[in-house]
């Protein structure tokens, strides 16, 4: 029995289900035996039947909602957290860098970054992180690597080993000031876009300088309004938002012009508290419920193409979940928050 350490990597992929986890304290009892292969079977078959019952169980609730479409998944790996002194923090905002090195803010104010194989190749604290800790994370195309510093009001641009560049940003209500950040994304042309909620619950755009560009949105539940928007990302010239205590996806023109709630008109449900949501390889969009407790990929008009997870402890679960990053490839990365760990995915 090993406590996990900083570089490991705890897989829960092709073993029998004689696996044994205490989450709370992130040690592994293994009792298994390698899965034996039997005719007939695919070896990954267990997670599509946690999927395939997941649904089955969806659909039983109500007769009248049709079930949503099922996210397969071949192959899932948990991450446990590296440990910050006695404690195992939890993971936050990830984002994914084009060698699909993994960056993961964590609640102990860290900035990790892991290796495509799981191992952890450094990290770095925050400049303060007393008072609160960061939320959001983006890699931006000139190299830079930009926090949002929730309860310290400003965006803190590291480079790539850690060294604060600069900084934007300070507490209030005024173009270029934040409450509470919670997201922000980059467009093509370099200018980026932060989500802040506690009050001014808007967007603020800027050019790649920090120059104000646009404000929009406000506390409320009209369209164009947000109760703590969480997630945003920029696709294909759109602005979408995870307005997450309103339970909607919003979409804008890139200058901060409302267009539609997503899916609205052909009346899709609605999400369960989106907490992130990013742009992926194809036509498609991910998004991260937090009361869901899953993961949900739509496209770009808002149908459900796929979901993924149900709420608890094991494989194919998730609790209170708070981030995802996809990469190109369409591999997965959750921070299952409540759970303490990173949930990878490949499909």
């Amino acid at each position: 029995m090993a406590r996990d350490s900083l570089n490991t990597l705890c897989e829960a992929r092709i073993w029998t289900p004689h696996i044994e986890v205490n989450f709370s304290s992130y040690t592994f009892v293994r009792r298994y035996r390698p899965a034996m292969p039997q005719r007939g079977r695919h070896p990954c078959s267990l997670h599509k039947l946690l999927s395939l019952s997941f649904v089955l169980a969806t659909a039983g609730c109500d007769a009248t909602a049709p079930a949503s479409p099922v996210l397969l998944v071949e192959q899932v790996n948990h991450w446990a957290m590296p440990a910050a002194g006695a404690k195992i923090p939890a993971p936050r905002g990830l984002a994914f860098d084009t060698n699909g090195d993994l960056f993961v803010l964590d609640d102990a104010g860290r900035i990790l970054v892991f290796s495509v194989d799981g191992k952890l190749n450094r990290h770095w604290f925050m400049p303060e992180y007393t008072t609160g800790k960061p939320e959001g994370i983006c890699l931006f195309h000139d190299g830079r690597i930009a926090v949002a510093d929730t309860h310290y009001h400003r965006v803190v641009f590291f480079n790539r080993k850690g060294k604060v560049l600069s900084m934007h940003g300070e507490h209030g209500s005024e173009s270029g000031q934040f409450i509470y950040l919670s997201s922000l994304t980059q467009d093509a042309v370099g200018n980026y876009y932060v989500c802040e909620y506690g009050g001014n619950d808007r967007v603020q755009k800027f050019d790649v300088n920090g120059n104000s560009l646009a404000v929009f949105g406000g506390f409320g539940t009209g369209d164009g309004q947000f109760q703590r928007p969480m997630g945003v990302v920029w696709k294909d010239g759109s602005i979408y938002v995870a307005d997450a205590i309103n339970n909607r996806i919003q979409v804008f023109q890139d200058d901060g012009r409302f267009v539609r709630i997503l899916g609205e008109e052909a009346g899709i449900p609605q999400l369960h508290y989106p907490y992130d949501l990013v742009g992926g390889p194809k036509e498609d969009l991910f998004a991260i419920e937090y009361g869901g407790n899953r993961v949900t990929r739509l496209n770009l008009q808002g149908m459900t193409l796929g979901t993924y997870g149900t709420s608890g402890h094991n494989i194919g679960q998730f609790s209170t979940p708070w981030g995802l990053a996809v990469d190109q490839s369409g591999r997965i990365v959750v921070a299952d928050t409540g759970n303490r760990r990173l949930v990878e995915l490949h499909r």
